[in-house]
């Protein structure tokens, strides 16, 4: 299972379009439970910050609206990013990020 490691065993990021405002909110749909390789919004919202489970998360119900799923490859990506060094910020939850963002671009 997902739990605590580290922070909610998944990694986060957000999606801007350059020049364009931030799309509209649209209601939840029917929520899978999210499951290891799944990229969901997060915050049980409609973007732009989604994330993508590292784990399975039956703790978290159907509170997330999933909208793709990565295949083996990109899975191996993720885990190669997780050996970047990175650093905490500690306080009630921590949270663990990149010391150097990865940015990338989708065409």
């Amino acid at each position: 299972g997902g739990g605590w490691a580290p922070p909610y065993a998944l990694v986060q990021g957000g999606l801007s379009a350059r020049g364009a405002a931030e799309p509209p909110r649209v209601p939840r749909e029917d929520n899978p439970v999210v499951r290891r390789g799944m990229a969901a919004w997060a915050g049980g919202g409609s973007g732009p910050a989604f994330f993508i489970a590292l784990a399975d998360h039956p703790e978290w119900g159907r509170g997330h609206t999933v909208f793709a799923d990565a295949v083996t490859e990109d899975m191996a990506a993720l885990e190669r990013i997780l050996a970047l060094p990175t650093k905490t910020t500690p306080g009630k939850i921590p949270i663990t990020n990149l010391v150097t963002p990865v940015p990338f671009t989708l065409e």
